[in-house]
């Protein structure tokens, strides 16, 4: 048995939708598989019993930092997380969010959903982006272990944080489990809410720019008209670095009377939104690893999106794929998708395939094998160092 430490200082629920869903998903499948180590979660006042822990194996400590302020949260992870986990005798770390401390003592392992800083830099502030590329630089070389969401960020990790091939271990996320098919009834109350009409295109994500979202505006407005396949185009996600462009590409289109910003969306409206559309289009530059398309798929809603980075590893053989820098091919994959049912119903079958092989079980499983690499590492290096062994396990 051995006392797992979760580092969640880095969540504040209802801000993070990845953050909060990696959390929430990871908790519970944690709980249906392990019931005997031991886990502590150490969140920000904001999160306190924000985790439905029902086992007696599971238990959270409450950090006095507020998380909503990175900077007195930071300054506490890095020096006072200690203490608390040593207190706790945690025998070893999963920072799911937050940052290995530099002080820590035990063995680590570091979650690494993406390097988008590296790639996006013009989606943060100058000192965001100072302070993100030196700790996590930092944080990946005080790991013992790192896991990364996608082969596509693992090769990211090993070339831009400099770290071997052997630390990091590959752990792909599934979607929430919430999106599943809405009934008849969901869709058109989600519809009637919304004023959609008709057919209608969805996109789902933060307005950052890297999303592409005024590319696929663009493209949308030269589509011709496809008789009774004219549709909408809905966009939800909460405000990002790109929404002011995206807002000034919406305002110059021919059909802007037929693209809906909507923002950010209640689970349960976009799992009908999901279920209700034609299909969803992601034009993403960079992704990590692509949660939503797993989500829409989880729901029956037909999926082309970019075949750019971890995209195509996510997808498979499941997604109409084109690449979003290419004008011409970007309006082929568009127009193909609204106009091609059969196309259509042949995605949506493969989608519940493809997304069925995706399970937070498995995750689950493979961050606790990880986390005992870790602990196990470090034992075999402390009897090594003083001939007994370690005092690891709790």
């Amino acid at each position: 048995m051995i006392r797992i430490g979760i580092n969640a200082l880095a969540w504040v629920p209802g801000q993070q939708a990845g953050v909060e869903t990696y959390l929430r998903e990871m908790t519970c499948a944690f709980q249906e598989i392990d019931g005997e180590n031991e886990y502590v979660f150490f969140v920000g006042r904001e999160a306190q019993g924000q985790l439905e822990l029902h086992r007696n194996n599971f238990r959270e400590v409450i950090s006095p930092a507020p998380s909503r302020w990175r900077a007195a949260r930071v300054a506490w992870e890095q020096t006072a997380l200690a203490r608390q986990v040593a207190e706790e005798k945690v025998g070893v770390l999963l920072c799911s969010g937050g940052l290995v401390p530099g002080n820590l003592g035990i063995p680590a392992v570091q979650v690494i959903h993406d390097l988008q800083v590296y790639h996006y830099p013009e989606n943060f502030s100058w000192v965001k982006r100072r302070f993100l590329r030196g700790t996590l630089a930092r944080s990946a070389r005080a790991a013992s272990r790192i896991i990364a969401s996608s082969q596509y960020t693992h090769d990211d990790i090993i070339k831009l944080l400099h770290q071997p091939e052997g630390k990091i271990r590959v752990v792909p996320l599934a979607g929430g489990t919430e999106y599943q098919p809405a009934s008849a009834e969901d869709v058109a109350r989600v519809k009637r809410k919304h004023g959609i009409a008709g057919h209608y295109l969805l996109s789902v994500g933060t307005t950052h720019r890297h999303k592409n979202l005024p590319g696929l505006v663009h493209t949308f407005d030269r589509l011709e008209a496809t008789g009774e396949r004219e549709c909408e185009l809905l966009l939800v996600g909460k405000p990002g670095a790109g929404q002011k462009e995206l807002q000034k590409a919406i305002s110059r289109a021919r059909k802007a009377k037929y693209i809906k910003l909507l923002g950010r969306a209640p689970a349960e409206d976009l799992a009908a939104l999901y279920s209700g559309a034609s299909a969803l289009v992601l034009p993403s530059l960079f992704e990590g690893f692509g949660m939503t398309v797993l989500e829409a798929m989880q729901c029956g809603c037909p999926v082309a999106c970019s075949s750019l980075t971890a995209l195509p590893e996510v997808v498979g053989e499941a997604a109409l794929l084109f690449d979003p820098r290419d004008k011409a091919g970007f309006g082929r994959a568009m127009e193909r998708i609204v106009v091609d049912e059969a196309l259509r119903r042949q995605l949506r079958e493969k989608g519940f395939a493809r997304a069925s092989g995706f399970s937070w079980e498995r995750t689950a499983r493979q961050t606790i094998d990880a986390l005992f690499e870790a602990a196990g590492a470090a034992d075999v290096e402390g009897r090594s160092k003083t001939g007994r062994r370690g005092s690891l396990r709790g």
